[in-house]
């Protein structure tokens, strides 16, 4: 009886299965395999791992360009001693004191995105406030909590890389004020990034970051591309924190989704 009953139940799954072979191929002839996809996905088995930012970091194909590519950052020095920050992480650090230089750890988060023959890679420095000017008055100095500012690097599929950066709500060379190379400009390898202090604008020359003919007050450091601490931007949004609404996080600026966008948009 026992026997029978093990042979009715193999029957019943044998069917089960071929039936299931069935639909998804009749499902996958009707509608280029979208019901396909959705009855495969049902199935008990291994899930596709989620290719976000932090399967970037670790993949074969995007970690080793992400590490490659992450500019350094030359750091200029503040003539009144108040900014001495460096990129830090925002889960970890959103007051000045623990961004300072030799206090923080520097920090870059990446993102990717991937297009037909080419890949952008975005690096997103975050700082706990900026500063623009020195006004007397506060509420003239371009004062806000909370800074982004981000170094986008373009990688074709022939290997040709190019570079630009960003400077208030804007990109490098597409404003008339800014000093740097229009659009997109070259790189053979790591980018070479300078940062305006106060305000942490960046530029691909030591003058004019922040407003017309602005000098260079003089390097303070260094941070080396190679000793940034990566992090997937993507996660970040899960930490749920607000941000001053002067300085929209990069998943909510223009140039997340497309990287080829003139302003960085809020």
């Amino acid at each position: 009886m026992r026997r029978a009953q093990a042979a009715l139940e193999l029957v019943v799954l044998l069917g089960l299965l071929a039936l299931a072979g069935v639909l998804v191929a009749a499902a996958a002839r009707a509608d280029g395999a979208g019901w396909a996809r959705r009855i495969v996905h049902a199935l008990p088995g291994e899930r596709p791992e989620r290719r976000d930012d932090r399967w970037a970091l670790r993949s074969d194909r995007y970690g080793p360009l992400l590490r490659r590519y992450a500019p350094t950052l030359v750091l200029e020095r503040d003539r009144w001693g108040e900014d001495r920050a460096v990129p830090v992480d925002v889960a970890v650090c959103r007051r000045p004191a623990c961004a300072a230089l030799g206090t923080g750890v520097a920090v870059a988060y990446t993102h990717v995105v991937d297009r037909p023959g080419v890949t952008y890679l975005q690096y997103w420095l975050y700082y706990p406030d900026s500063r623009t000017t020195h006004a007397p008055v506060k509420g003239l100095q371009g004062y806000h909590r909370d800074d982004w500012e981000g170094v986008i690097v373009r990688v074709t599929d022939t290997g040709a890389a190019a570079v630009r950066v960003t400077a208030h709500q804007g990109v490098v060379g597409l404003r008339p004020w800014w000093a740097g190379d229009p659009g997109w400009r070259p790189v053979t390898g790591r980018p070479r990034v300078y940062r305006a202090s106060g305000s942490h604008a960046m530029g691909f020359a030591p003058v004019g970051i922040d407003a017309p003919l602005d000098r260079w007050n003089g390097t303070l450091a260094e941070l080396a591309g190679a000793r940034l601490r990566l992090l997937p931007a993507d996660s970040a949004p899960a930490l749920r924190l607000r941000y001053d609404p002067a300085a929209a996080p990069p998943w909510r600026k223009r140039l997340w989704r497309d990287p080829t966008a003139q302003t960085t948009g809020g």
